[in-house]
């Protein structure tokens, strides 16, 4: 009897094996059915802070067995911001630079197997990089107010006092990428005052001061000629509607 002892038989000892003896030859077929692959430790919730970086990892039961990285259900795929890389039976994707918009839930498959892992990123708070800075302006001009946030996009409040101030003909608000800016039109000295934008918990604050243009006749009084027991009227135009007159004879206030 001859025997053929073959131990810790893989996948890829499948085949035809024979025994030779001078010109005659026995021959049988060994199939090696391959054992699943399955996940010895599984992925892990993982969470951290935004701008940070993460590691997800995982082993396997058979250090050969080729992996793919999902998010939700999409694939990802290498690059700058996704690492993968596989060390015999681990599997790891780390995730740079986080952002909000990267959480969410990862998964590693090979074969039918599956590991899913919940990632959360801590958004930092959105500070205020450059502040309001105060502003002066002439009477009917117009003046800008602009700050600039910490990170592109995110919703601003502007304020006059405690007054919410909403889009339209006399305010104008823009923001774009970091920068915010609020155009006001036509400013008069009522405008005056302490503007504010407000982001989440900070804000930033500035003073406005509109120098008034002074009062003048646009069209002065002219001297009138009238019957005795008639009457006669002067009038003249100011530049400001809203300015205050009074009329004198010679030094007498009239009332």
């Amino acid at each position: 009897t001859a025997e053929l002892l073959i131990r810790n038989v893989q996948p890829q000892d499948s085949g035809d094996y024979s025994c030779v003896c001078g010109v005659h030859k026995t021959k049988a077929h060994i199939r090696v059915n391959a054992q699943p692959v399955t996940f010895r430790t599984k992925l892990k919730n993982q969470e951290a802070a935004e701008g940070g970086s993460v590691t997800l990892h995982c082993e396997l039961s058979d250090p050969g067995a080729a992996v793919q990285w999902l998010k939700g259900a999409e694939v990802l795929k290498p690059g700058e911001k996704l690492h993968m890389r596989k060390n015999g039976n681990i599997a790891e994707l780390c995730i740079k630079n986080l952002q909000p918009q990267d959480a969410g839930q990862y998964s590693c498959v090979t074969g039918e197997q599956k590991t899913t892992a919940e990632v959360n990123v801590k958004a930092s708070p959105v500070t205020f990089k450059q502040e309001l800075q105060s502003q002066e302006a002439e009477e009917g001009g117009s003046v800008t107010l602009r700050c600039e946030l910490s990170k592109p996009g995110a919703p601003v409040e502007w304020r006059k006092g405690g007054m919410v101030l909403k889009s339209g003909e006399k305010y104008q608000m823009k923001q774009k990428a970091s920068t915010a800016e609020l155009l006001i039109r036509n400013v008069q000295p009522q405008d005056s005052g302490d503007y504010s934008c407000v982001c989440g918990v900070h804000k930033t604050k500035a003073h406005i001061r509109v120098n008034a243009q002074p009062v003048t006749f646009r069209t002065k009084l002219k001297n009138q000629e009238a019957a005795e027991g008639g009457s006669v009227t002067l009038h003249c135009e100011l530049s400001d509607p809203g300015a205050a007159v009074q009329w004198l004879k010679g030094a007498e206030v009239l009332k």
